[in-house]
């Protein structure tokens, strides 16, 4: 990569130290065995001589270099995360590389532009011994070192080394792959794991699965949506999600280092609500497809604003409902869809004077109340509470008298002193309500039995 375009956004990173580092300085470091200049993690000597003279011309004119990132474990030894051939270039000239497998030991400088009068000379003629000496030695780099000592963990290295040797773009501020870099945690790599399912990428994802995500757009939208999903109370009067609670969501789960049991938890959620939309919409150019203005275009993803609402929208919904349900309810989406004023409801796309700015509970409710609870509508479907704890003396009379003291289930007598319950006739997971007439009174132990089975009187 070029290394004028190095990000300069990873001096925020909280567990490093910058500092201005002369060459003296470094080299000392080196000589003494307190920098590692190729950890088994870099890459081995790409730069040709023609490159290194020029690193050495800028340090004669007195041009600033990119930063040198370094890792100082907690025995106070350096590694080199990127820098390495900056490096090289300046202890090579010197003549003092050793253990390093280079041509460039010693070498004459090549190929300069600018001090044309240095080229074929090398660090041992008089002209850099009289001259040029304190140019060199006495030239600083930018230094910023993570410390293992201030809770900055060995294995953010190679995410750091990663990002800035296969990513050619600066880190965009306020993103996951920068908050990836400083909060590294268990729940980081839960989202990254994400990404990989072919679930996300058939699915929901903004982006062909063949196209490079450098950038971690895709870990980003999933950010997103957990958080949309999470803190929907918080958000749902509100039009837009804040960054900063991203942010604030990466940041609780790496400082309160969630255990595997909750994030589990959060996977199987997200998973489901996947599983849910693919089984609605199938694919995510399916998905696309409903909002697209241009019958032309064959192939287009879903918009972000319209991927907030649908993963909000199916993330607590009733997977036997929609699986009973599903072509009546893709219908009723393409239905909605297939107006131009809903289109724009649903993805605030108006701009200037004609911007929409309703809030994400109008834009939830909007589209459920067309599609979802039309259905259940039409079918009297309600969306019953479990009512397991239900103990209403009245209501157990009425059922005891109806089933003339008998349960359903074994046909024995329920007596004052047995342990019973109170549930459906038709389960909840089959559609069953609450109504009296759906109820009955099980001993404990048949209701414990007979799980999500039908019971007939």
């Amino acid at each position: 990569m070029d290394n004028n375009t190095i990000d300069k956004s990873l001096l925020q990173l909280k567990q490093g130290s910058s500092s201005d580092t002369s060459i003296k300085t470094l080299l000392r470091y080196y000589l003494d065995d307190n920098i590692n200049l190729r950890p088994n993690y870099q890459r081995n000597e790409v730069i040709n001589r023609q490159k290194a003279s020029g690193i050495i011309e800028s340090a004669v004119l007195g041009i600033p270099l990119p930063p040198i990132y370094l890792f100082k474990d907690k025995e106070g030894k350096l590694e080199v995360i990127d820098g390495q051939q900056r490096l090289i270039s300046f202890f090579g000239f010197l003549g003092h590389l050793r253990g390093v497998k280079t041509k460039l030991n010693g070498f004459n400088l090549i190929g300069l532009d600018i001090l044309t009068n240095l080229n074929g000379l090398d660090y041992n003629h008089d002209y850099f011994k009289i001259v040029l000496n304190d140019k060199i030695l006495d030239f600083t780099l930018k230094t910023f070192t993570f410390d293992e000592d201030k809770g900055f963990e060995q294995s953010l290295k190679y995410e750091i080394f990663e990002r800035l040797n296969k990513n050619p773009f600066p880190i965009k501020a306020n993103s996951f792959e920068l908050w990836n870099c400083i909060y590294l945690s268990d729940f980081t790599r839960l989202i990254k794991r994400i990404v990989k399912t072919e679930l996300f990428n058939h699915s929901i994802s903004r982006k062909s699965v063949k196209t490079d995500d450098l950038r971690m757009d895709n870990e980003n939208d999933v950010l997103r949506f957990m958080t949309l999903i999470s803190n929907y109370q918080e958000l749902k009067n509100k039009n837009h999600l804040p960054k900063t609670l991203m942010l604030q969501n990466v940041k609780y789960h790496f400082e309160n280092k969630t255990d595997s049991t909750n994030l589990n938890s959060l996977e199987k959620h997200f998973l489901n609500t996947l599983k849910r939309i693919k089984l609605i919409f199938g694919t995510n150019n399916a998905l696309g497809q409903l909002v697209n203005e241009n019958p032309n275009r064959k192939k287009v993803y879903p918009n972000l604003t319209l991927l907030d609402i649908i993963t909000l929208l199916f993330s607590n919904e009733d997977d036997k409902f929609l699986q009973k349900y599903r072509d009546e309810i893709h219908d009723s989406f393409e239905k909605f869809f297939s107006d131009e004023t809903n289109r724009a409801f649903i993805q605030n796309s108006k701009r200037g004077k004609h911007r929409i700015n309703n809030t994400f509970s109008d834009r939830v409710d909007f589209i459920k109340s067309s599609t979802l609870d039309s259905i259940r509508k039409k079918y009297n479907i309600e969306r019953s509470k479990r009512i397991s704890t239900i103990r209403d003396k009245t209501l157990e009379d009425k059922l005891l008298e109806k089933q003339n003291g008998l349960c359903p289930y074994c046909k024995n007598q329920i007596r004052s002193t047995d342990d019973y319950e109170i549930d459906h006739l038709q389960s909840i997971d089959d559609f069953g309500n609450n109504e009296e007439i759906n109820l009955a009174i099980l001993h404990k132990s048949c209701n414990r039995e007979k799980s999500n089975g039908k019971i007939l009187i």
